[in-house]
């Protein structure tokens, strides 16, 4: 057979009827071999009663306390309040303002760019040739498709941006 356990069942329980629920030492039921009082083996003694008696849960062990209601309905209110509020934005117009402030700001850029080079060349600081003949480039260049912008990263190399879209591209658009 398997285990000592398993044959403990079988001497224990041979032809005296007794139930699968019962003690493992006597077979009465209502009790556990821990508690039984016919068996040889004092289990308390030997373990202690300690391991016995049911531990409380250690959620269970701190009184709970009682939520903080008008704290919580206070940060519930804000919180609709800034929903609805959300819900007001216009976004489409908040959208078409920002791009009137970028387009104001790249103007106001150009035209401080634009006083540099005019000063440079007024001071005998003669500029190359090409730049004598052409001022810097607007943020919208010719030859781009409508709503594109072509822009200068850091370093010099050119890309292009579509704010409708969202949309920013190292290589020039084609219309």
């Amino acid at each position: 057979l398997g285990s000592t356990m398993e044959k403990h069942h079988l001497i224990n329980r041979q032809g005296q009827g007794w139930s699968i629920h019962g003690c493992n030492i006597c077979g009465q039921e209502g009790h556990q071999a821990s508690a039984c009082t016919v068996g040889s083996v004092d289990w308390i003694d030997r373990f202690g009663l300690d391991n016995f008696v049911p531990k409380r849960p250690y959620y269970d062990l701190k009184q709970r306390e009682d939520p903080d209601y008008p704290s919580i309905e206070e940060a519930a209110r804000l919180y609709c309040q800034a929903k609805e509020k959300a819900h007001q934005v216009d976004t489409k117009a908040a959208g078409e303002k920002f791009q009137e402030e970028l387009k104001r700001a790249d103007e106001k850029r150009t035209e401080e760019q634009l006083k540099a080079w005019g000063a440079r060349t007024a001071n005998g600081n003669a500029a190359p040739a090409s730049a004598a003949v052409a001022p810097p480039a607007k943020p919208e260049g010719t030859g781009l498709p409508p709503g594109w912008r072509e822009y200068t990263a850091p370093n010099g190399k050119k890309y292009y941006h579509q704010a409708s879209t969202n949309t920013t591209q190292w290589k020039k658009p084609t219309a």
